[in-house]
């Protein structure tokens, strides 16, 4: 079922401005990334339609340090005990053998970005924030508090 999207995952990708050089390599990432997150326990609970407010590709301004700021939260939902989730899913490769390290410097590397996204819905809202990385090639999974 996957592969026939494939036509539709090209025609986003050119849209978003990838290569024709690239974009076969591109539009198979895609669809491995998908096929891994449906087949992840992980990736299912984020996908999950039983969430509160679910959102995808939420797009969001707002005053943030004296500046407007345009966010695209990839997926943001409420879960069962009334928190909020902010999902940003990553679809870069390790190759390398220590994962657990590279998925750490990746929570450090967008920490900030999460933490912005975080700042944006609780002028929005008043309710607990957690933030998460998702890496669906990897089944890899990173989560912390809004600080």
């Amino acid at each position: 079922k996957i592969d026939s999207l494939r036509p539709a995952f090209a025609n986003a990708l050119v849209h978003l401005g990838v290569p024709g050089e690239e974009l076969d390599t591109a539009v198979i990432r895609v669809g491995e990334a998908l096929t891994r997150t449906i087949a992840d326990q992980r990736g299912g609970w984020i996908l999950s339609r039983q969430h509160q407010e679910a959102r995808s590709e939420y797009a969001l301004s707002a005053m943030h340090n004296q500046k407007l700021v345009n966010i695209i939260v990839d997926r943001t939902f409420v879960d069962a005990d009334g928190t909020r989730w902010i999902i940003d899913y990553k679809t870069g490769m390790h190759a390398g053998s220590d994962v657990d390290g590279f998925l750490d410097q990746e929570q450090e590397r967008y920490r900030g970005q999460l933490e912005r996204y975080a700042a944006v819905f609780r002028r929005l809202e008043q309710r607990p924030i957690r933030l998460g990385l998702y890496f669906p090639l990897l089944s890899g999974w990173r989560s912390w508090e809004a600080g």
